[in-house]
């Protein structure tokens, strides 16, 4: 008996069928920022949609966010791309809710809808990514910024960490 409860715990833990929340997906590996390139920065603003949910929007520095490139291999893919004109590293964005990933972004605004959250707490991190999906990392820091929400609340943004926050310019 005590053989066939180890054996479903043990199952139930690789699998991640406990019903506890998922945890971020650390699957993607680090990639770090070149030396010759400057260190992007990235903040979040969320506010409320006029009709339902949240809009979210990147602030970002010194990153150039888009899709990947067609016809490149994947050896490009998992490089470190500098943009030519700006010599800023290029890339996308993942987007988790809670810890469990919901999209990559592409650009600076996205609708984040109702149904993605939870009552109490919930948190909104956005990472940014190579062409590869590998997670850029700068003075062996994750570039990531996260928001805790508490729709409940005034403000409803009730905490925020930003591991490379935007210079806001005049202030």
């Amino acid at each position: 008996m005590k053989f066939i409860i180890g054996f479903i715990l043990l199952f139930m833990s690789i699998f991640n069928v406990t019903g506890q929340e998922m945890v971020m997906d650390h699957s993607h590996m680090p990639i770090n920022v070149p030396t010759n390139a400057k260190i992007p920065a990235l903040s979040l603003h969320l506010s409320k949609d006029a009709m339902s949910g949240y809009n979210l929007t990147l602030q970002l520095q010194r990153y150039e966010l888009m899709p990947p490139p067609e016809g490149f291999s994947m050896a490009d893919l998992m490089s470190a791309a500098i943009s030519p004109s700006s010599g800023f590293i290029e890339g996308h964005a993942h987007l988790y809710i809670n810890g469990v990933k919901i999209q990559r972004i592409y650009g600076e605004n996205i609708h984040l809808p109702d149904s993605l959250f939870k009552s109490s707490v919930n948190t909104i991190s956005v990472t940014l990514n190579n062409h590869g999906h590998m997670y850029w990392v700068a003075k062996d820091k994750k570039v990531v910024a996260t928001l805790y929400v508490d729709q409940d609340k005034t403000p409803f943004v009730t905490y925020i960490f930003e591991s490379f926050p935007i210079k806001k310019i005049n202030q």
